[in-house]
């Protein structure tokens, strides 16, 4: 892989049938490869492209992004988001909802669209 011309090994790390994980093993193995997954570069990116692709409208193509922080952060919020609505049930099975029912929410502290593209796919699942 080292040998590979730049361009070609970009295009290879973009391959959607590589995940997050095979990236940051590919790019633990050397400085040449750690290079070519940079996180501000094409390959973090495009993991994000293809991990959410409804989220790419929140940037502008001149902004400088760390794409390993953004995919990260809404890794995150992903998670969060999860462990929220399964508490769901168990707090607000009776009919009355307190008025701080939704402050953890309100404190996760990544963006709203991040938080709010997870309840998307929560609500997308098949079988929910």
């Amino acid at each position: 892989l080292t040998d590979l011309p730049g361009e070609l090994l970009e295009l290879i790390l973009c391959c959607d049938v590589l995940g997050a994980a095979d990236i940051g093993r590919v790019s633990c193995t050397c400085r040449r490869l750690r290079e070519a997954c940079q996180p501000r570069g094409k390959v973090w990116r495009e993991r994000f492209r293809l991990r959410w692709p409804s989220l790419l409208k929140y940037y502008s193509h001149s902004d400088s992004v760390s794409w390993l922080e953004e995919y990260k952060a809404r890794h995150k919020a992903g998670l969060e988001a999860q462990r929220i609505v399964a508490s769901f049930s168990k707090r607000f099975f009776s009919e009355h909802v307190p008025c701080d029912g939704f402050s953890d929410i309100e404190t996760l502290g990544c963006p709203s669209h991040f938080f709010e593209d997870e309840l998307m796919c929560i609500l997308n699942m098949e079988g929910r």
